[in-house]
């Protein structure tokens, strides 16, 4: 019996002709989504930020601080939850804002 000599399955390092073992598929999907995800984070938070120096600063902030959420909200639960919050704040805030505004009309035209 005579032993087959088996080629090295992996890349030699002295050898710059050798082609390095192709990663596996799950790897380079998982790669894909953090990569993804990071770039999703660093655009969302550079927004979010900017909204909340919009705050103090001359800028919509309110139309700049949900988009920050949104863009955040398309890969992480948390923004989603926050988006969700100051959603329901901005509907419940806009309500209060007709209701005050029917009132004022309402008080006018009795004075008139």
């Amino acid at each position: 019996m005579t032993e087959t000599s088996k080629e090295p399955t992996g890349c030699d390092p002295d050898d710059p002709d050798a082609q390095p073992e192709s990663l596996p598929p799950r790897f380079v999907v998982w790669l894909w989504i953090q990569a993804r995800r990071i770039v999703v984070f660093v655009i969302g938070s550079t927004v979010l930020l900017i909204g909340i120096a919009m705050v103090v600063l001359p800028g919509p902030a309110v139309i700049v601080i949900p988009l920050g959420l949104a863009i955040l909200a398309t890969e992480f639960v948390w923004a989603k939850d926050w988006l969700r919050y100051a959603r329901r704040h901005l509907d419940h805030l806009a309500a209060r804002a007709a209701k005050a505004r029917q009132h004022t009309k309402g008080s006018r035209r009795e004075t008139d």
